[in-house]
């Protein structure tokens, strides 16, 4: 993986999740999904580690396989915390075993 996330802890109640795109089946990130239901935003702080340099503060969300966008890149109001907010049916989770 190019990019390894350094501020990742280990949160109460999560498991690990990896999202890949929905074009080309290309692995994206191993993300630390709290709570049921949907992925519909990947808050960049609970990212394990990507094949994109999330470092770099992309805008948007670009496979690097196929350049297909996955998401926006987003602040929180009542967080202020920075998000992708995930476009649907153009990426696929699967729980890491």
């Amino acid at each position: 993986m190019l990019y390894k996330n350094p501020y990742c802890r280990k949160m109460k109640n999560s498991f690990i999740m990896i999202v890949s795109c929905g074009y080309c089946k290309t692995d994206i990130a191993r993300y630390q999904k709290v709570g049921r239901g949907n992925l519909l935003r990947m808050h960049i702080d609970r990212i394990i580690e990507g094949n994109i340099d999330f470092s770099k503060q992309p805008k948007a969300l670009l496979c690097p396989n196929c350049k297909e966008q996955l998401g926006t890149r987003i602040t929180l109001k009542r967080e202020k915390k920075e998000v992708y907010k995930m476009l649907r049916s153009t990426f696929n989770t699967r729980e890491e075993s």
